[in-house]
């Protein structure tokens, strides 16, 4: 037990002191303006965060910075976006959080009105989803949830709905409860979602891509949807305590763990029936388990590949999915993905998240200090026996 002590300590040195290194190398002097909405989210989330961790000012003037440019982009109904091509929703999800956490940090009174903004912008989409699209789905894999195809509305539909969707949205609901104290709507709208995405979840963990009524591609489950779905059972366990939440965290994991290998995680899991009709997009071996690119950035048209060293997109996901899992008690093997990806050189809005993200909010100032000190000890100790191995 004291062993696995350690090891913690001195992964949550090397992360905090890699999301400095970021800091340093990609953030001085930078031009928050030319950055586009989802990434401006993600830097407040990362600044907002690591300042939590490390109370240095200018991380706190940083992610103003970014949350002030997210509010000049949200709508008059709420929604923020500024990328036509990109489903509002998802993009308004993400800025909640960050707005929301901005406002526990700051206690100013604008972020949580831009918060609770979007708040009812999404459960306004919510209402308008459940009545736009029937319950019925023809396709039989409907029935590989857990719901088994007994569905309650529509949005658990895998021919009408996506849980990648859900869960981003479910986020940005879940942080006003969670950073902001606000229950009411926010509350049942953001466990209406995360119980739309349990019964929604697969036998094997994951959640189909979904939207897939006239796309067969999306009968496939991709590791970076499946980790926005966690998102949302994430949210909700931290907002409720309710074990099936945690548990639903624990099933998607172990599916994103088989999607690992020595050397790399795949993006993408090709479903039997899809795997004829793609035959002609493969480069390499077919094979269910792949990475992938988009071909002319259309979101259905991909080229496969049989290595998952093509891209990074796996390994992202898991290590989000893995901080995500550390964060509500569930051990994994975290260390190696984070050592993984900086071998690599790596860097995505996931990335410096998950360096940073930490919500266990009632202890988090004094156990911090504690494992900064006890780190320091440690770090101490081992410059000193190595010091005396060489003498």
């Amino acid at each position: 037990m004291k062993e696995i002590f350690i090891i913690i300590l001195v992964l949550a040195g090397s992360l905090n002191l890699e999301a400095e290194n970021v800091y340093e190398k990609y953030f001085t002097d930078h031009d928050f303006s030319q950055d586009d909405t989802i990434t401006l989210c993600y830097e407040a989330l990362f600044f907002l965060y690591l300042y939590k961790e490390n109370q240095n000012p200018d991380l706190l003037k940083n992610g103003e910075d970014c949350l002030s440019l997210i509010i000049e982009k949200q709508e008059q109904n709420g929604e923020i976006t500024n990328d036509p091509n990109v489903n509002p929703k998802l993009y308004t999800g993400i800025g909640i959080w960050a707005l929301s956490l901005g406002y526990k940090i700051t206690q100013k009174e604008k972020y949580k009105d831009a918060a609770l903004k979007g708040g009812n912008f999404l459960i306004e989409e919510i209402n308008k989803w459940k009545k736009a699209y029937p319950i019925e789905c023809p396709d039989k894999r409907n029935e590989n949830a857990r719901h088994e195809g007994k569905i309650r509305n529509s949005l658990e539909n895998y021919c009408y709905s996506c849980p990648n969707d859900w869960g981003l949205i479910c986020a940005g609901l879940g942080s006003i409860v969670y950073h902001i104290g606000e229950k009411g709507e926010y509350y049942s709208y953001a466990l209406l979602l995360g119980d739309t995405l349990y019964n929604m979840q697969l036998e094997n963990g994951a959640w189909y891509d979904g939207y897939a009524l006239k796309i067969p591609t999306r009968w496939n489950i991709s590791s970076h949807y499946v980790t926005m779905a966690m998102l949302g059972e994430w949210i909700c366990y931290k907002i409720t305590d309710d074990q099936k939440y945690r548990d639903s965290i624990k099933e998607a994991l172990q599916w994103m763990e088989n999607m690992q290998t020595e050397r790399g995680v795949y993006d993408i899991y090709i479903d039997d029936q899809n795997l004829i009709l793609e035959k002609d997009s493969f480069a390499g071996n077919i094979q269910n388990k792949c990475d992938f690119r988009q071909i002319r950035g259309q979101t259905n048209v991909k080229k496969y590949y049989s290595s998952p060293e093509e891209t990074m997109l796996g390994e992202y996901s898991l290590f989000l999915a893995e901080t995500l899992a550390e964060d509500i008690g569930i051990s994994t093997n975290r260390e190696e993905s984070f050592n993984y990806i900086k071998s690599k050189n790596g860097y995505s809005n996931w990335y410096i998240l998950s360096l940073v993200l930490k919500e266990n909010e009632d202890r988090e100032t004094g156990e911090g200090i504690i494992k900064y000190v006890l780190f320091l000890i440690i770090l101490s100790g081992l410059i000193l026996w190595i010091a005396k191995r060489k003498i």
